[in-house]
């Protein structure tokens, strides 16, 4: 077979090539060389770079709006946080889970029980209603009654304004034969359960008035005089005095206890049992707000003012509207004076805001630091010409100084005149109150996170509710100031 090959190549005549023809031969080997390197190099690289700039007009263009974006920052951060407190408020509105441990606790906070008696309380089944294309949760209510006119409407009052989103589904009357009415009421109440992401939902809070003073049984009977100590035993309403001390009055307010006991009451101008306050900051850098809590000296309810001050101004005020109060002295008191609960030192100065006939606006320092934890009583040195009133008292007020910052919390109650027909005397602060720390709350933290970062473990979390007013799936916003007892 090689023989027969050989023989083949060898009937092949060959020559040299001629100089012409290895010129070209030369010259297709490169435009083939350089056809290859273009179909296969040029090409593919001039399409890279084509898509690079593809890609880099678009991160341009994305960088050109993320920077629009950060020049934006200051109006995003304002719309993201009345959309976060538009979101707290429509969350209030609701109940976070449908549990007749807080609905009944709120019926009893509710309804009037001194003009109407209320028999049961009758629980439906949940169920889900169709509101704005959302299944709503809710649950009926049956809660059959007796009483006076005037009590059921009062009922019916509180029913409508009632924080959480609660609503008369009917209402039914009779006249009984000793001229009382009697009926029943139908309610339905709703919750954002599986709608909204609720923190706490395995807590079930229910506030609950603590005294911690020593009484006696029998002092709700009208015409018990009795003593503890060296201090009065208050009446029904109140807390007895010791050396002097504070005592709680009965509807007119409270007063000091003095001379072993004598329960001496002042004119209450506001007793802070409303429930919807106005946060007014002097400038952009004073954050906070005003809200009821249940830690109070008198009655169910006092303010609980939380403020974060940044003293870049003159004026660096955290206020508290209480216009609506219409709180008008006509004519000069002998002592007016505020209760204050603190629960740190504090450097600020706690003040109100008055104004006068003429329409004249004042601020008038009451206390110049906080100098005592726990209740105190501090008095508001108003103007002493006649002719400057009558004078309305439209604000409440804690200030820095400029160049310095400060945040926690206070509690107000009980705003208390006492004209020439009481007994002046002076109120001291409560002692031995357990030490305490402001902390702001940060994204992502919620109570149980905070009692275990704190304190190391999650024991504390019903505490901290406690003490800040936190119901079971209330939301806790970034930067809310918590008061936590300090370990």
């Amino acid at each position: 077979m090689s023989t027969k090959l050989k023989s083949i190549f060898s009937s092949i005549k060959t020559r040299p090539l001629t100089k012409s023809e290895k010129i070209l031969l030369t010259l297709l080997t490169i435009v083939g060389i350089a056809f290859l390197g273009n179909q296969y190099v040029l090409v593919p690289q001039d399409e890279k770079i084509q898509a690079l700039q593809v890609d880099k007009y678009e991160l341009e263009t994305k960088i050109m709006e993320m920077n629009a974006t950060l020049r934006r920052e200051d109006d995003i951060k304002k719309e993201w946080e009345m959309l976060h407190r538009e979101r707290n408020q429509i969350l209030s509105y609701y109940f976070p889970t449908l549990d007749q441990a807080q609905i009944i606790y709120l019926l009893n906070d509710l309804l009037p029980e001194d003009q109407v008696e209320i028999a049961d309380l009758n629980f439906s089944r949940p169920s889900s209603e169709k509101l704005s294309e959302m299944d709503v949760y809710n649950m009926g209510i049956s809660v059959p009654f007796s009483g006076e006119y005037s009590g059921i409407e009062e009922m019916v009052r509180s029913i409508e304004t009632s924080p959480r989103r609660m609503m008369v589904d009917s209402l039914s009357l009779d006249r009984s034969a000793d001229n009382q009415l009697s009926g029943s009421m139908s309610l339905k109440v709703y919750s954002l359960e599986g709608l909204a992401e609720m923190e706490e939902e395995d807590v079930i809070f229910v506030d609950i008035a603590d005294n911690t003073s020593q009484g006696t049984l029998f002092s709700s009977f009208d015409g018990f005089v009795g003593s503890t100590g060296s201090g009065g035993t208050g009446g029904s309403g109140g807390t007895g005095g010791t050396d002097g001390g504070t005592a709680g009055g009965g509807t007119s307010g409270g007063g000091t206890g003095v001379d072993g006991g004598t329960d001496v009451k002042g004119d209450v101008l506001h007793s802070f049992e409303w429930r919807n306050y106005d946060f007014v900051p002097s400038h952009p850098l004073v954050r906070g707000q005003a809200e009821p809590t249940t830690i109070a000296l008198d009655g169910r309810y006092a303010m609980r003012l939380e403020y974060n001050i940044v003293g870049t101004e003159e004026e660096n005020r955290a206020m508290v509207d209480i216009t609506s109060q219409d709180i008008e002295l006509k004519f000069p008191p002998t002592d007016l004076s505020i209760h204050t609960y603190s629960f740190t030192y504090a450097p600020g100065t706690v003040g109100v805001r008055i104004i006068n006939q003429d329409g004249d606006e004042a601020f008038i320092p009451v206390n110049e630091g906080i100098s005592w934890l726990g209740w105190g009583r501090t008095r508001i040195n108003l103007p002493g010409s006649v002719a400057e009133y009558p004078i309305k008292i439209t604000h409440i007020y804690y200030e820095m100084d400029k160049g310095r910052d400060d945040f926690g919390v206070l509690v107000f109650d009980k705003l208390e005149a006492i004209y020439p027909h009481h007994v002046e005397t002076a109120y001291e602060g409560t002692a031995n109150e357990p030490d305490t720390i402001f902390y702001e709350v940060k994204p992502g933290e919620s109570v149980s996170t905070i009692s275990r970062d704190v304190y190391g473990t999650m024991e504390y979390k019903n505490e901290i509710m406690r003490n800040n007013g936190i119901q079971a799936g209330d939301v806790l916003p970034v930067g809310k100031i918590l008061v936590l007892v300090k370990r």
